[in-house]
């Protein structure tokens, strides 16, 4: 059977956006990926003290590698052409992987977060304060994200019917597309406001740090790469309304582009702070002796003045008392005492 000449005329041309998804995928996946791999290198060879956070960002990675090939394969079968192009084979594939592909994206993009925050939580050594702030805005963006993976699965009833929607000729209840529109804008509202809290409260958390100041800004501003992160949690946000679509499979390409880069992005903000070494290491720096005069206390102007049997040529042994701050006050702690390892571990660590 042929369409009518006014039915054909009325179609849009047969144009696809399915190469410029798996090209931006695919890019972004590379750089994400290699950043992950110098991360772990940097953790693992150079500092040697790879963390939970290391494994967090280790298999936040390979999730995004994982979406990408699922993305690959849906436009394979039309992802990114007009939907009145497609077979009905090819629009059962890409309704099927749909809601997998949107359960492995929301555990990659959420993961890193929280490696962020344990990473800020490193920097910050003992200190506590403002923590749990940080923690409290990870745990509730975590608290959201569960319910979103849960709808994706039982928004019909019977529970998983999303993945076969022709599996029945009866039409089946389902919880409305705009309800789960509204809960999911909500959501990535959320993300991007974890995005802005990651990036800001480095500034906040390490500026009283004994850290030399050039050292402190270069990692403020390594961390601040996740306002990109939260640019790109706005645009999807915006355009997630595409999903009820008439023109899903051509539309979703405005939802697919940000939910690609925020993504990317955010892996790549989990892992720049460790590039530090891996820097110090290939211009031959030894920043681990170094770092040790950079961390060091303040120190009395007597601090270093002794004579190799602990005597003065001019006054003969130094009295045994303890000494005092030019304010006249005793130090609270041993001024004379350079770091313990812990602590210089935890402040070389980056």
């Amino acid at each position: 059977m042929t369409l009518p000449i006014r039915e054909i005329s009325e179609l849009p041309p047969d144009t696809s956006r399915g190469y410029i998804i798996n090209i931006v995928a695919w890019v972004g996946c590379g750089i994400s990926t290699a950043c992950v791999v110098l991360r772990l290198y940097s953790r693992i060879y150079i500092i040697q003290r790879p963390g939970w956070d290391d494994a967090i960002v280790g298999f936040a990675a390979l999730l995004n590698i994982s979406s990408r090939a699922l993305i690959s394969v849906g436009v394979a079968h039309g992802l990114g052409r007009h939907i009145n192009y497609l077979s009905s084979e090819d629009t059962y594939v890409i309704t099927y992987l749909n809601p997998i592909l949107e359960t492995i994206g929301i555990l990659a993009f959420f993961l890193p977060k929280l490696a962020i925050a344990i990473l800020i939580k490193k920097l910050m050594g003992r200190a506590t304060h403002g923590i749990w702030f940080l923690y409290g805005v990870v745990t509730v963006l975590f608290a959201m994200g569960v319910p979103c993976i849960i709808i994706i699965f039982l928004e019909c009833n019977p529970p998983g019917e999303i993945l076969h929607p022709f599996s029945s000729t009866l039409s089946v209840p389902c919880v409305p597309v705009h309800a789960c529109i509204i809960f999911n804008t909500l959501t990535s509202a959320w993300s991007a406001f974890t995005d802005l809290v990651l990036a800001v409260s480095p500034a906040f958390f390490l500026w009283n740090l004994r850290m030399k100041a050039s050292r402190k800004l270069t990692v403020i501003l390594i961390m601040a790469l996740g306002f990109f992160a939260m640019i790109a949690a706005i645009a999807k946000a915006l355009q997630l309304p595409r999903q009820n679509s008439h023109d899903v499979t051509y539309e979703i390409f405005w939802l697919y582009i940000p939910f690609i880069l925020e993504t990317d992005l955010v892996i790549i903000a989990s892992c720049a702070p460790a590039f530090l070494k891996l820097w110090a290491r290939l211009f031959n720096k030894k920043q681990g002796q170094s770092s040790r005069s950079q961390y060091h206390p303040v120190r009395p102007s007597w601090y270093g003045y002794q004579r190799q049997r602990g005597q003065d040529d001019m006054t003969g042994p130094y009295p045994a008392q303890s000494p005092s701050l030019s304010n006249g006050q005793k130090p609270k702690f041993n001024l004379g005492r350079p770091l313990g390892d812990e602590e210089l571990e935890e402040m070389d660590e980056w």
